[in-house]
């Protein structure tokens, strides 16, 4: 991560292009290819082939090395993980280490160095600029992956060269050249040039076939088309019919719809009340989907109720009217949704004031409370009197009643869901 966010921000990768770009082996170019190297393999694919790529790219490198030792040491690595990764074997195969052979030892070259006065690889060396120890252990490379690859055919390309090492190179690079051709020879592997022939006569198959194939798929897109259209006349028919029907349907599920929301909005909703202690409250509906309080005996104890509605998506109403209002600190709010009200606990009593909005009776106090802090202002309620709350869950708005009349003190501001 840290290794792409120095990447982009620093712009590396434009930069180190001004040194790369100048393919000359200049102590810049070295560092510059080099670096952009770790940034591909850090920050690049997760391919195992490209990966592979990657781990090669450099000992290949080491391989055309003029150092004899370094571009033996080289071709043990890279020899090493040919054996051993599959992986590696196909890429070598598959993404340039064929190509680069191939450049390395041209035919054109050999052909030229036949026709030398001078011995044959004293003037392929002449040619090429390889050094015999650097084709020598590409020919190691050639030999190993002839040995242990599953398919050969990328070999294919190198068959005229290796032809004519066989035929004019020194008695070690014959060798491994007469080797490594037999190899692709036991497969039924020949050059392209043999096949070209071949090749040709399988494209002209093809493409005869393919013009075939073109006339019947067009008579059949032709005989397809007048069955579509056919069809299509059918089809605008029974939509038309099926429209009119969908249309009554839709017109008898609207009115039905309709029904059922007058029906709803003349019905008044009953919401489930939270009672905590059951052997001492009592809950009972009573007409018009109203809820009945009753407290078996004065105890001590605090009793808090709340609605399992959570009260969103447009304005609510709660009205309540007490009675037998002997003792103080009766209040009626609303509870914050996250809060769970446990047994014997006041909504004015901290911590659980910080979850509460609520307003107090006469006997005790008329004050608002909310988040612990008390606002005076309104009027308390008392025994008969019907005390409504209205919350706007749009505009998180708290509005207090009292006998339909509005209260002053609102609370504002509620974002919470209650």
């Amino acid at each position: 991560r840290n290794s792409k966010d120095l990447t982009l921000k620093y712009k590396l990768m434009p930069l180190l292009n001004k040194f790369a770009g100048k393919i000359e082996k200049s102590e810049e170019f070295i560092l510059s290819t080099t670096i952009q190297h770790v940034i591909g393999v850090r920050n690049g694919s997760d391919d195992k082939m490209i990966l592979a790529g990657a781990a090669t790219e450099s000992i290949i490198q080491t391989i055309f090395s003029p150092d004899e030792q370094i571009s033996k040491a080289g071709s043990k690595a890279l020899g090493d993980l040919i054996e051993e990764n599959t992986e590696i074997r196909k890429s070598l195969l598959t993404t340039g280490f064929i190509q680069i052979v191939q450049q390395e030892l041209p035919s054109e070259v050999l052909t030229h160095s036949i026709q030398s006065s001078s011995s044959s690889s004293s003037s392929l060396q002449k040619e090429t600029n390889v050094p015999n120890h650097v084709r020598n252990n590409l020919l190691d490379q050639l030999l190993k992956l002839a040995v242990s690859a599953e398919d050969l055919q990328p070999l294919s390309i190198l068959i005229p060269i290796l032809e004519r090492i066989k035929t004019d190179g020194e008695p070690e690079l014959k060798n491994k050249a007469k080797r490594i051709l037999g190899m692709i020879a036991s497969e039924g592997i020949s050059s392209l040039s043999d096949t070209k022939e071949k090749d040709e006569k399988i494209h002209q198959l093809e493409e005869e076939n393919k013009r075939k194939d073109e006339e019947n798929k067009k008579m059949q897109e032709e005989y397809k088309k007048l069955k579509d259209e056919n069809q299509k006349i059918k089809e605008y028919f029974q939509n038309e019919k099926e429209k009119q029907i969908q249309k009554e349907k839709e017109a008898e599920e609207q009115i039905k719809k309709l029904q059922e929301e007058q029906k709803k909005q003349n019905e008044k909703s009953i919401i489930a009340i939270i009672n905590q202690d059951p052997t001492k409250i009592d809950v009972t509906d009573i007409n018009e989907g109203m809820k009945k309080i009753i407290k078996k005996q004065y105890d001590g104890q605090w009793y808090t109720f709340s609605l399992t509605q959570v009260l969103e998506n447009g304005v609510w109403s709660l009205e309540a009217q007490f009675s037998n209002l002997i003792g103080r600190a009766v209040v009626i709010g609303i509870v914050r949704d996250s809060h769970n009200i446990t047994a014997n606990q006041h909504p004015t009593n901290s911590p659980y004031n910080q979850h509460m909005a609520v307003i107090g009776n006469k006997k005790w106090t008329s004050d608002i409370w909310y988040k612990g802090a008390r606002t005076p202002g309104n009027q308390g309620f008392d025994n008969n009197e019907i005390v409504r709350l209205e919350f706007d869950s749009e505009k998180g708005t708290l509005t207090f009643f009292l006998n339909d009349v509005q209260q002053p003190v609102y609370i504002s501001g509620i974002k919470e869901k209650v």
